[in-house]
């Protein structure tokens, strides 16, 4: 587990900066050792400099208690699916039917427990758009905001949706996007693509295609905050306004987009990527990579390279993952 070695000396400055950026720990407590101040740190954070990025060989974490343990006081057990995330000051519960008598109370205890100002009842999403059904449990307000990598995320719980799962995924496609490309990010949502490149990477421009007009306006307003350049928002259906030939790379953070494979694939120029996400059971795991294979044939692309990786669990014995293709198109001169 990383942690940042710091001089007593610097230790608040450094803290305070760590805080505000989002790469702070919050699960394991500060502490001295050897006359140093050891301040734990995210495992993504790898920013260089002057910063002395050490093992934690001795965590302590924090007495705090549990998700887990205030259902089981609340309702008398644990039962299979709950789960609760916090985003920011704004908790988000899922519970079973069978214990939603209890969801108040143990809202109650969450607020208590974490000083959230609003706990939410997460009831599902529902079509292409992802839009979500809740509902207020305890405290008040939706919006908020949460940070990662240095850059920051406004929405609201209440109209669009948000991964925490994907903050490696992220940085890593902004790691991957080389000086001068052309991306477009075929749902963008409110940045969680587009934010990362524009501001990790030397992309010449990115195009940040969204259909969801809720997300588009936390998406501007994400641009503004996070003060990133070289991106081109745009409202619409990606099925339908997404131009041909113009991209090095495009992204496809949507898991159920098979049938806009061959737009991405028709925006590519002569040679590039693709990165398509999906949620498939484990027992058809190959299913994305073929799906690939079968859109380039038809678009009679050629698939120079294809490699698929787990993003995350989605569900029981059901992965989320990303299929990398690099694309040759061969298209006929007229």
């Amino acid at each position: 587990m990383k942690a940042v070695k710091v001089r007593k000396e610097e230790a608040e400055k450094i803290r305070k900066w760590l805080e505000k950026n989002g790469y702070k720990d919050k699960d394991r407590r500060i502490r001295v050792e050897d006359g140093y101040v050891i301040i734990p740190v995210i495992e993504t954070f790898n920013i260089p400099g002057s910063y002395d990025i050490i093992q934690d060989k001795n965590p302590v974490f924090k007495e705090k208690k549990d998700f887990r343990s205030i259902v089981e006081n609340v309702a008398g057990y644990y039962p299979k699916y709950a789960d609760f995330k916090i985003f920011g000051k704004v908790g988000v519960v899922k519970l079973p039917e069978e214990i939603t008598q209890f969801s108040k109370r143990i809202a109650d205890e969450l607020m208590r427990t974490y000083r959230l100002k609003a706990v939410w009842l997460d009831r599902g999403r529902h079509g292409m758009l992802r839009k979500p059904e809740m509902e207020l449990l305890a405290g008040q307000g939706s919006e908020t905001e949460v940070k990662e990598h240095g850059y920051i995320y406004r929405f609201d719980v209440t109209k669009v949706m948000f991964s925490q799962g994907n903050k490696f995924e992220k940085m890593r496609i902004a790691g991957l996007v080389e000086d001068g490309e052309i991306v477009a990010d075929m749902f963008a949502g409110i940045g969680y693509f587009t934010i990362p490149v524009a501001k990790h990477s030397r992309a010449k421009k990115i195009y940040a295609f969204e259909i969801n007009p809720d997300s588009y306006t936390f998406l501007l307003e994400n641009i503004k905050i996070n003060k990133v350049n070289g991106i081109v928002p745009i409202l619409g259906d990606s099925m339908h306004i997404v131009p041909e030939g113009f991209a090095d790379r495009v992204i496809m953070g949507h898991i159920n987009a098979e049938p806009f494979i061959p737009v991405a694939i028709r925006a590519l120029r002569d040679e590039g990527w693709i990165h398509y996400h999906e949620s498939t059971p484990e027992k058809i795991l190959s299913r994305p990579v073929e799906r690939i294979k079968k859109h380039a044939e038809k678009q009679g692309a050629e698939v120079k390279e294809i490699n698929l990786r787990k993003v995350k669990n989605y569900s029981p014995r059901v992965l989320h993952v990303v299929v990398d293709a690099r694309i040759k198109i061969n298209r006929t001169e007229v």
